[in-house]
Parts: C-alpha cells; sequence; structure tokens
C-alpha cells in the first residue's frame, strides 16, 4: 500500500539581523592588514548606505569588501574577525556557499582563540542570514501548497494546469532559498527536512532521499529525517512499480525489508510488484511470480492482523499460482475477519472446488446465496460445481438460475400480471396455490442469440375494476422464472409448463443424481 508523503513542515525561526550598531569595527591601536580594515570599512559603509536606500552604492561597496577581504583572508589568516566580515558581505550579495564557508572559518577561529565575543557576533550574523532564506523557503513551501495542494496529481483542466505552474513556481523559489540556507549553515537539520520536502512533494524521491540522508549525517536520532526519509524511499519504490520498472521496485522493497522486516505496508507493497510482475509473463512462468505474491500478502496480512483485504490478496495469489491448499487457508482467514463477504465465498467456493471438496463448496455457495440469493454469479458457480461433483440435474438447475437473472427482464408489475393473466389449471395456478405469488418473476428467451432483442411488452387489462397495464404473457419460445427468495426456491416454466424446479435451501446433494 502506497504510503503518502508526510507534511514535513519548517519552524519559522525568529532571529533577527544584527544592527549597524552592533558591528565590530577594528580597535585603533591594532595594526592590520590593510585589505582586512579596507574590507571592513567597505562592509560598513555598504550597510550604511542599504539602510538609507543608496542601493547603488550599497552594492558597489559590497563588491569592494569582497575584493579587499578575498585578500585579507589570503595575507592575513588568522585575523578572524575581519573573515567573519567576509561571511558577511558574501551573504548580502546571496553567494551563499562562499557566506557559510567563511562564516564557518571565522567562528572557528575565533572561538579557538578564545574571542567570545566575536565569535558570538560572526555566529549571530550567520544565523541572521540563515533564517531569512529558511522562513523564505518555508513560505514559499507554503504558497505552493496553497496554489495546488496535490503536486503530483495530473492537472484535469486549463485551470489546474495554471494552478500547478504556480506552484512549481514557488516550490522552485522555496529550492532555492532553502539550498542557499544549508549552505549558510551546512548539516543543519532543519534546513535539509525543508528542502528534502519540497522534492518529495515534487515527486523527485531520489533527490528527496539524498537530502534526508545528508541531514542525518549531522543528527543521526532526528526522528523526522528518519521518518521523511523512510517515506521517499517507499514513495520512489512504488513510483517504479508504477512505472513498470517492476525488478528494480521488488529489488528496491526487499531492501527496504531489510531494515523494517515488520512493516506490513512494506510486504503489501512488495506483493503488488510481484502481482504486477506476474501479469507480464506467460503460462507457467507466472506462477512463481503469483506465489512470491501470495507470501507478501501473506505476511502482511498476519502482521496487520485486521486487514481482510490482504489474505483475500494472498487468496487469489496463491490461487494464480496453482496453489489451492495455500488459497483456501488464505480465504477462510479473510471471512474469519469479514464474515459473509460475497467475493471471499466465491473464491473459496472455487478453490474447494478445484481442491474436490465438493460438499464444502457447495455449503459456502448456499452460505452466500443466503446473503444474497439476487447475485447469478453464486448461481452460476453452485451450478458449476454441482456438474463438477457429477450432480448433472442440480448442475442444470443453478445453471438456468444463472440464466434467468442474467437474459431476464424483471417484470415491474407481479401482482397485477399474475392477476389479469389467470392461466387455469396449469402448472402456473398449482405453483401459484401451493406457493403465493413470487417475489419477483423474470421473462427471458431460451436462445441466446434472441438476448439482445427481447423485450417485454405492455397491454390494458382491467383488474379490480381498474384499467392497468401489465406484462404480457411471454412468447412460446421464452421462459418465465418465479423467484421466492425467502424461501429459496426457483420455478421455470415454457408455455405455462413448469420445467425446472430449483431448491438451494436443502441438502447440498453434492453427488449423484437428483432424485
Amino acid at each position: 500500500m502506497k504510503e503518502e508523503p508526510v507534511n514535513v513542515r519548517g519552524i519559522a525561526v525568529g532571529v533577527a539581523l544584527l544592527s549597524l550598531a552592533s558591528l565590530m569595527a577594528p580597535d585603533a591601536s591594532e595594526a592590520r592588514n590593510p585589505h582586512c580594515a579596507g574590507g571592513i570599512q567597505y562592509v560598513v559603509g555598504g550597510l550604511r548606505d542599504k539602510g538609507s536606500g543608496n542601493i547603488e552604492d550599497y552594492q558597489r561597496q559590497m563588491q569592494k569588501a569582497i575584493s579587499q577581504l578575498e585578500s585579507c583572508a589570503t595575507e592575513d589568516t588568522l585575523d578572524f574577525e575581519a573573515i567573519g566580515y567576509l561571511g558577511w558581505a558574501y551573504a548580502e550579495v546571496d553567494s551563499c556557499g562562499p557566506a557559510g564557508r567563511w562564516f564557518a572559518t571565522a567562528i572557528a577561529g575565533l572561538t579557538a582563540k578564545g574571542d567570545k565575543r566575536k565569535a558570538e557576533v560572526a555566529s549571530n550574523n550567520r544565523v541572521s542570514y540563515w533564517t531569512n532564506k529558511l522562513n523564505d523557503g518555508v513560505n514559499k513551501i507554503s504558497s505552493a501548497q496553497s496554489a495546488y495542494p496535490d503536486f503530483m496529481k495530473k492537472p484535469e483542466n486549463d485551470a489546474d494546469r495554471t494552478l500547478k505552474a504556480e506552484a512549481d513556481k514557488y516550490y522552485q523559489q522555496a529550492i532555492q532559498s532553502l539550498t542557499c540556507a544549508s549552505l549558510m549553515r551546512p548539516g543543519n537539520a532543519q534546513t535539509l527536512r525543508n528542502l528534502g520536502s519540497v522534492y518529495l512533494f515534487m515527486g523527485d524521491f531520489p533527490k528527496a532521499e539524498t537530502v534526508f540522508r545528508e541531514g542525518l549525517k549531522s543528527a543521526p536520532e532526528d526522528s523526522a529525517l528518519k521518518a521523511a526519509l523512510k517515506i521517499a524511499r517507499v514513495n520512489y519504490a512504488n513510483q517504479l512499480n508504477l512505472e513498470k520498472r517492476y525488478d528494480e521496485a521488488i529489488a528496491y522493497f526487499g531492501d527496504l525489508l531489510k531494515g523494517d522486516a515488520e512493516n506490513p505496508d512494506l510486504h503489501s507493497s512488495l506483493a503488488n510488484a510481484h502481482l504486477s510482475r506476474a501479469q507480464t509473463l506467460q503460462g507457467d512462468a507466472r506462477k512463481p511470480e503469483f506465489k512470491l505474491a501470495g507470501v507478501s500478502y501473506q505476511r502482511a496480512g498476519e502482521l496487520r492482523k485486521d486487514d481482510p483485504d490482504l489474505y483475500f490478496n494472498a487468496a487469489v495469489a496463491y490461487q494464480n499460482a496453482g496453489d489451492e491448499a495455500l488459497a483456501e487457508g488464505m480465504w477462510r482467514a479473510s471471512l474469519k475477519l469479514r464474515p459473509g463477504d460475497i467475493e471471499t465465498l466465491l473464491g473459496l467456493s472455487e478453490t474447494l472446488g478445484e481442491l474436490k471438496k465438493f460438499p464444502e463448496a457447495i455449503s459456502t455457495l448456499h452460505e452466500a446465496l443466503g446473503v444474497d440469493p439476487k447475485d447469478k454469479r453464486i448461481h452460476r458457480r453452485l451450478g458449476v460445481i454441482y456438474s463438477k461433483a457429477g450432480n448433472n440435474p442440480k448442475g442444470t438447475e443453478g445453471l438456468t438460475n444463472y440464466l434467468a437473472l442474467d437474459r431476464g427482464k424483471l417484470v415491474p408489475d407481479v401482482e397485477n400480471y399474475l392477476a389479469a393473466q389467470p392461466r387455469k389449471g396449469t402448472d402456473i395456478e398449482k405453483t401459484l396455490t401451493a406457493m403465493g405469488p413470487p417475489e419477483a418473476i423474470y421473462l427471458w428467451p431460451s436462445d441466446a442469440a434472441n438476448t439482445a432483442t427481447f423485450k417485454l411488452e405492455t397491454r390494458e387489462a382491467t383488474v379490480g375494476g381498474r384499467t392497468v397495464q401489465v406484462t404480457q404473457l411471454p412468447p412460446t419460445n421464452a421462459v418465465e422464472s418465479w423467484f421466492y427468495w425467502t424461501k429459496k426456491q426457483v420455478f421455470h416454466f415454457q408455455v405455462n409448463v413448469l420445467s425446472i424446479k430449483s431448491d438451494w435451501g436443502g441438502s447440498s446433494g453434492a453427488t449423484g443424481s437428483r432424485n
């Protein structure tokens, strides 16, 4: 069973960018490389220009700051304060990779030197820029999901296509911001959870897996990352199955089960892949795959314990594999959880018939008829089982009941039909006297070739002093079937003569001839 992607939500971080007043200007007495000193001044001046709205000068000063501070970092590798400013300058121009690297260098160097105050400045500034990018990414995810909640759903019309394109635009922006945030703080679990979730929502499961694994390197016990990774991998395996890459899907699910052997969903999904692969094969080559599907469905049912469909699927798979004994056990396990299910009773009866357990098969079909005597499939199967058991008369009864329900037209006005057309001295009258009026009457052609053109004709008749429209008597080549659902009997007449009487309420009479 397919697992849906979880909504991995980001948590906005409320850290504000440091104000200009918090900038750490160099001490007047400190001898400093001129590139370092000049670069710092360019950062300070650029931020002042930005604050006053002078964007052109701000951009120019930031580029000069980067040029100067790059030289500084080369010439004076121990001026970690200046290197922190270099990270700051790169962050201002959205060059996230260099910003992250230089911030990390500055923080590590200042911490090692014991300069706690300046280390905090560099650290807080990095967190501020990271926060802005993270929050922007989270907001873009929210906008994308608002525009088109299920990105994997195929658009049904032009309006949907427009909304999906809008969602795609927001997701791409989210990827850009979150990638920047991940470069600013490499390995940050919160960032990578959100970045991976974008790929998850967009259906790029391998990319999502890569991102989640990267997060787990830094936070191996992060439960949200672990859950997200599992979902990405399961969805990818299911995607392989949908793309008909069955061998890859089977191998992928097998690998997943190595780490999660008690997961019923994985066993069920593996079974789906085997079942799909079996249907691409021919003849006896199908049977081993069906058998493997049955084994996996059965294991999933044993683990889940309360899902009758898993046992049902296992039974179908085993049946197609030709292992009727295993199929019987699965049908019965499914019935135990969902008693009286018609589809399961039909499946069990077919398996019991193949095992030549005819009395049990017939008893199972009688149980099914007790649930729904109007289901024509049950009557047909009953006819087949009786015939296999050597009881041809009972087999004929079941198949005739099936034909009546399959080919027949239901008379809508049974009471008026009988009252307007008495047939004295016939088997019809005798049956009506003995049994009372039937609950349903079907008229049907005895020749299958006439089924498509057969229809009920009506005429006017006087019943109880009223003129009513009644269904006409059937033509001589048609059969009139009276169904007594409650009494579990059917009477089939042709030209008012009883031809077959069927009773599914007595003993099974599984073998031998009818008395």
